[in-house]
This record gives structure tokens, sequence and C-alpha cells, in this order.
């Protein structure tokens, strides 16, 4: 399990096992009703992974932690939704920079 430690908040994120999940189960797992699930869809927040043979919407297991942590922003913090689509893609390009950043000091290591 992996554990991220940002100024604002702590996410843990557990890649060992890739489980989809319905709407409603999302939903469900997340506390919240289907309706603001699709909001969040439609405003670009989440993204689900894939269409079941009913067409029915299938999510990553990774999107729970994602719509916790929307709501924390946007509950605790204050945030707009616009906001938090903006704080989410500057999280995401810092943990990039920051997986590149501890690449490329791996590779200086073996030079020493």
């Amino acid at each position: 399990m992996i554990e991220r430690r940002f100024s604002m908040l702590q996410v843990k994120i557990d890649n060992r096992v890739s489980t989809f999940y319905t709407l409603s189960e999302v939903a469900y797992h997340a506390g919240l009703h289907p309706e603001l699930i699709d909001r969040f869809i439609r405003l670009g927040l989440i993204e689900f992974t894939d269409r079941g043979d009913d067409g029915e919407l299938l999510f990553d297991s990774g999107v729970i932690p994602l719509i916790r942590r929307i709501l924390r922003l946007r509950n605790q913090l204050g945030v707009n939704y616009a906001g938090v689509g903006v704080i989410l893609e500057l999280m995401s390009k810092l943990e990039a920079m920051e997986a590149r950043i501890r690449e490329l000091e791996g590779g200086q290591n073996t030079w020493t």
C-alpha cells in the first residue's frame, strides 16, 4: 500500500487489487447519491473505466478515494467544483513530477 501525504490531505492508495464497481456501488461506498456521482462525471472530476454489457457505467476501485478527496476539498475546505478540478489536475502533475524526481535520483545513485 502506498501512502502519500499532501499539505492539506492524506490519501492511501492500494494498487494490489483492481476491482470494478457499478455506479450504485460507488455511490454506496462513497456514501453519496448516484446522481451526485453522475454530476462529478459530467463536470469531468471523475471518469468511468468501461461500460457493462447492459450499458451500466463501471468504475475502477481508485475512484472511491478520488471522490473522498473531492468531497474533502468541497465540504471541508470550501473549494468550488471548478477549483476542485484545477487542484486535482495540479496534484496529479505534482505526483508525476515527484515520481520523475525519484526516478532521476535513483539513476544518479548508480553513478556514484
